[in-house]
Order: C-alpha cells, then sequence, then structure tokens
C-alpha cells in the first residue's frame, strides 16, 4: 500500500514538472514534501524488517559479524603487531577437525577464523626476519669462513660478460628484483669466490635498504658441507634448517611450512660455497631447474662453468690482480689492515717490486696477494727485513704456516713437522678426485701414523686448534678439510714432490695414470688448480729440471698451460 501511494506521488510530481510553466514553486513543495516522508518512512520500515528478521535469525547476525569483524581484526594486527598473527595461527595448528555447520567439511580452524590468510602476508615475513637479524648481523661474521674473509678488497669482476671496476650492491638489484635469482660465481681456486659471496651476504643484511640486494632484508645462510642424507626428509632444507638456527641463536628448529615461505619469498639468501667439489648427493639436492626446488634466493660458488639446467641465472667472475695494480692492491689491504703506516715508501715500493719479480709479467689471484701481504706485515715484526720473504709461490705458501706458527705460544710444534703433517693431511683431501675436497679423519690418522708420528690426534687437533689451517665438517664430526683451497694445493704439490722426486717412472705409473683419466672424463678445469700446484713447486724444488722435462711438460699440457717458462720465479700462478 505504502509503495503504491509513493509511485501515485511520483507520477504527479512527474506530470507538475512537464507543465511546470502553470504551477508555482509552492505547488511542487506541496507535492514533494510528503513524498520524501513516505520513502523515508518505507527505508525506516525495512531497516526495521532486516533488524526483526537479524534478530529472529541469531546466526545470519552471527555470520555477519563473523565475515567483517574478525578479518578486521587480522588486518588490524597485521599493521600494529604482524608477528602476532603467526603466533595465532601456530596456536590454533593442533585443532585441524573444525566442522563447518550445514556442510559435512572438516577444515583447520586457523583457516574458519581467516587468521590462516594472514600469516604468512609480506610484512609478517619483514617482521620476522627483522625480529633476528640483529642476531644474523652478530652471529655471520663469526663463521670461520666469514671471519676469514673479513678484510675485503674490491676488485674487477666480469658480470654477465661485462667488466666491472667494483661490484657494488646495485649491480646486483635487477637479479635480485626477480622471482627467482640465482648467481653463480665462478672461478679458480683463491680468486675471491667466497670473499665475495659474504660480501653480497652482507648487502642482504644491510641496515638501510639502498644498501640492499632488494628492499627487503634476507638472513644469509651458508651452505659449505655435504648434506647429510636422513630418510623421509629433504637433505637441502634440513642442511638449511640447521644453519639458520644456529644464524639466529634460536634453541628449536623453525617449522618447514615457515621455512618453506622465508625461502620462497626471498627472505633468505643462501649461499652454497665450493659447489663444484661437493659430492654427487648433494650436488644432486641442488638443482635449481627444478619447477619444486624452494630457494628463490640463491647464491653458488664453483671452480667451474655451472650449467644449472635452463635456469635465469647471473654469473660474475673475479678477475684476478693486473700486475700493473699489484701496488694499488697491496696499499689499500695495509690500508685496511692499519699497517700500512709501519712501512715508509721505500719499504713499500721494495716489497711490491718483490712481488712483482715473483710473479714476473703474470696476474696473480687475491689470496696470494693476500699471503704475500700478510707475510710482510710478519716480517716487519720479526725482523724489519724484506729480504726474507718468500722468492715464489710453493715457499709463499710454507712461509704463511710459518707465520700462523710463530702465532702459537705455548706447546709449540715445529716448522718442519708442521709442514709434514700438513702436507700428508692435504693429499689425503686431494688424492680421490685431485681437487680440495674432505678426507676422513680415519684416514688423515691413519696416514699421520704411518709416518711415525706418535699421537696423531694431537697433531691434528694443532693444525685444526691452533693454526686454523683445517676444520672438522659433517653431522658426525668425521670429516676433515683445508679452510684454504689453494694452500691445500700447494701443500699436496710439495708431498708428491717428495714421493715421487724427478722419478718420471713413478710420476707416469702413479699421479699421471690418474689425471689422465679425469681430464677424459671432463674435470680438467676442476683439477687445474693440483696440476698447477705441482707444476710450481717442482720447478722451484727438483734441483736441475727445465721447463721442458716430461713432468712439468706434462702438468702443464693437462692444465691447458703451454707458454715457454723461463726462469722458476715466473713460474707461479700463471693460469692462461
Amino acid at each position: 500500500m505504502l509503495q503504491k501511494v509513493i509511485s501515485d506521488f511520483e507520477q504527479v510530481l512527474t506530470t507538475i514538472q512537464k507543465y511546470k510553466d502553470k504551477f508555482t514553486e509552492t505547488d511542487i513543495r506541496l507535492i514533494r514534501r510528503p513524498l520524501n516522508a513516505l520513502k523515508a518512512e518505507k527505508e525506516t520500515r525495512l531497516f526495521d524488517r532486516v533488524l526483526e528478521s537479524l534478530f529472529k535469525h541469531k546466526l545470519l547476525l552471527g555470520i555477519a559479524a563473523y565475515v567483517i569483524l574478525l578479518p578486521s581484526i587480522w588486518l588490524i594486527l597485521l599493521r600494529i603487531a604482524p608477528l602476532w598473527l603467526l603466533k595465532i595461527n601456530n596456536a590454533l595448528k593442533p585443532y585441524t577437525d573444525f566442522s563447518l555447520p550445514f556442510i559435512s567439511v572438516n577444515v583447520p580452524l586457523r583457516y574458519v577464523l581467516f587468521v590462516g590468510w594472514f600469516h604468512y602476508h609480506p610484512r609478517v615475513l619483514n617482521a620476522w626476519v627483522a625480529k633476528y637479524i640483529k642476531a644474523a648481523r652478530e652471529q655471520f661474521p663469526k663463521k670461520d669462513t666469514v671471519n676469514s674473509r673479513v678484510c675485503y678488497i674490491p676488485i674487477p669482476v666480469v658480470l654477465d660478460g661485462t667488466t666491472v671496476p667494483q661490484l657494488m650492491n646495485e649491480n646486483l638489484r635487477s637479479t635480485f628484483e626477480k622471482q627467482r635469482s640465482c648467481l653463480v660465481i665462478g672461478g679458480e681456486g683463491g680468486v675471491g669466490k667466497t670473499s665475495l659471496a659474504c660480501r653480497i651476504a652482507g648487502w642482504a643484511m644491510a641496515e638501510t635498504e639502498d644498501q640492499r640486494l632488494c628492499k627487503h632484508l634476507m638472513l644469509p645462510v651458508l651452505l659449505e658441507e655435504e648434506f647429510r642424507v636422513t630418510e623421509g626428509k629433504s637433505t637441502l632444507l634440513e642442511a638449511i634448517r640447521g644453519q639458520l638456527q644456529a644464524l639466529i641463536d634460536e634453541p628449536e628448529p623453525i617449522c618447514q611450512e615457515l621455512l618453506l615461505r622465508l625461502l620462497r619469498k626471498k627472505r633468505i639468501l643462501v649461499i652454497v660455497d665450493r659447489f663444484s667439489e661437493m659430492n654427487a648427493t648433494t650436488r644432486e639436492a641442488i638443482e635449481p631447474e627444478s619447477p619444486e626446488f624452494p630457494v628463490n634466493a640463491l647464491v653458488i660458488t664453483s671452480r667451474i662453468e655451472e650449467k644449472l639446467g635452463r635456469v635465469n641465472k647471473t654469473i660474475i667472475k673475479p678477475l684476478r690482480i693486473e700486475a700493473n695494480k699489484l701496488s694499488s692492491f697491496m696499499e689499500a689491504y695495509l690500508m685496511q689492515r692499519g699497517k700500512r703506516d709501519r712501512f715508509t715508501d721505500q719499504e713499500f715500493f721494495d716489497a711490491c717490486n718483490r712481488l712483482s719479480l715473483m710473479v714476473g709479467q703474470n696476474n696473480i689471484t687475491v689470496l696470494l696477494a693476500k699471503l704475500y701481504a700478510e707475510q710482510l706485515i710478519a716480517s716487519k715484526d720479526v725482523t724489519s727485513n724484506i729480504s726474507a720473504l718468500p722468492e715464489n709461490i710453493p715457499n709463499l705458501m710454507l712461509g704463511y704456516i710459518n707465520e700462523l706458527n710463530r702465532d702459537v705460544t705455548d706447546n709449540q710444534f715445529d716448522d718442519r713437522t708442521v709442514h709434514q703433517i700438513a702436507k700428508t693431511i692435504a693429499w689425503e683431501c686431494l688424492q680421490q678426485s685431485y681437487q680440495p675436497g674432505t678426507a676422513k679423519r680415519v684416514n688423515a690418522v691413519a696416514a699421520l701414523a704411518a709416518l711415525g708420528i706418535d699421537d696423531p690426534e694431537a697433531h691434528l687437533n694443532y693444525l685444526e686448534k691452533r693454526l686454523h689451517l683445517i676444520q672438522t665438517i659433517g653431522s658426525a664430526k668425521d670429516r676433515i678439510r683445508f679452510c684454504l683451497d689453494p694452500l691445500a694445493e700447494y701443500l699436496a704439490g710439495w708431498y708428491l714432490i717428495e714421493l715421487y722426486g724427478n722419478n718420471d717412472g713413478k710420476w707416469r705409473s702413479h699421479f699421471f695414470k690418474r689425471a689422465d683419466d679425469l681430464v677424459k672424463t671432463g674435470a680438467p678445469d676442476a683439477i687445474k688448480g693440483l696440476l698447477l700446484a705441482v707444476r710450481d713447486c717442482y720447478l722451484s724444488e727438483v734441483q736441475g729440471s727445465k721447463e721442458t722435462d716430461f713432468v712439468p711438460q706434462k702438468l702443464g699440457n693437462l692444465a691447458g698451460f703451454t707458454l715457454p717458462v723461463t726462469a722458476v720465479s715466473t713460474v707461479q700462478t700463471v693460469i692462461p
């Protein structure tokens, strides 16, 4: 009835509007006012009916409040306390069989209450990372691998085919803006791959946004050990979970659901160091080309060119230090170490000249330049006589060990004993694949015992705890490896020289037989470091040897190095 009256009034008003020149404004108002009053009455009655219906049907009222109120609460928490959403979600996880009314469906309660749709929001993940970033910034630099590379001097790199004088975080932003970021740092041992990876980890944790790899913070996880196979579990996820737990200093491991979300949303930067030297089981667990691969922010260091299927990857190749830039590098390194003012200009340039004479016109790796700089510093502490510095790379390696041993203040082993056990252990770590790897601790103990070493365990502990040359790895703590790959290669080279000398027959039937097999199976790049280290040691140690001798010539051919060598002091560190 009310609607009919309103319709009649509207028709009258329409007619008046049509012939408004025959009606006054007062006539129009006389019609419009009661019409508006009737419409207001209609809306009031409609609202009353809705309320009456809701009160009669309390379920509908509850549903309305449920749909509107709960999401609003979670949105407010998302703004002011995002981690509460994660806590509430975790508290509701045990309730997995909530039965919805009217339909026979069981749904986890956390999704019924809508919190399950908010707890992995980017703001929640950012808040979780922010909670632990302070601990990560404290713990990550304490790792042996990172701490030994704390002194970082930027060097030129080749980034996707373009030479960059000094790699900065902004050079990598386009890589980490992608949905899946894969960065491969490739190059020979000692060229600075791991140092650069540690630098990238620092950018991931940078305090200010303009210093980061992307807008949000990331927690770096360093994987440098071969994975332990666990039945029914992902070896990769378990390795990441263990390292992350140590990084954030939490007593309990992170739940897998949250870990996967952090990995997929690039809140965790996974760094796989020495990928080329890892065993097949570990390498097979890291398959970025797989759609199920959970890591979307990945950095890999490798001695060889990694194919990684069809993965869209960014490739970085650190370059050697050019011979004409050695003095610049040395000065920067000594300045960063706070030692430059200990040398007069004449002493500094004399030292740089000795290094130039050592390497000739060849470029050298960052590691060798750093080792030389450290021994230069040590020479100032001991003799103030730079003439005592090594004249070639093999002796530089032994001199480095001597300097480490000199710092031991009590129960010190003599240098010759340290050399002997270090050379033996180095060969144990390389003899299987001719590239730096791991050795079983029991095998290392047996090798030292065969030398007539009393208490081999004590000698291994001396290398690890006092000199920090080796480290124990693996969940079972049953394997050891050298901290510096090139050092292991040169020590192994010394071991072989002492074992075979200039006996070509022994070299052919033992070392070269295995080397030829490895080269045929496609491993020349992987074993090149050892081949050239052995060559350097041979030419510096075996009396009367020439570059035309069978052993150095064969080593050079296998390594792809064919240029003539004119003097022992210039053969080291050459890789064309």
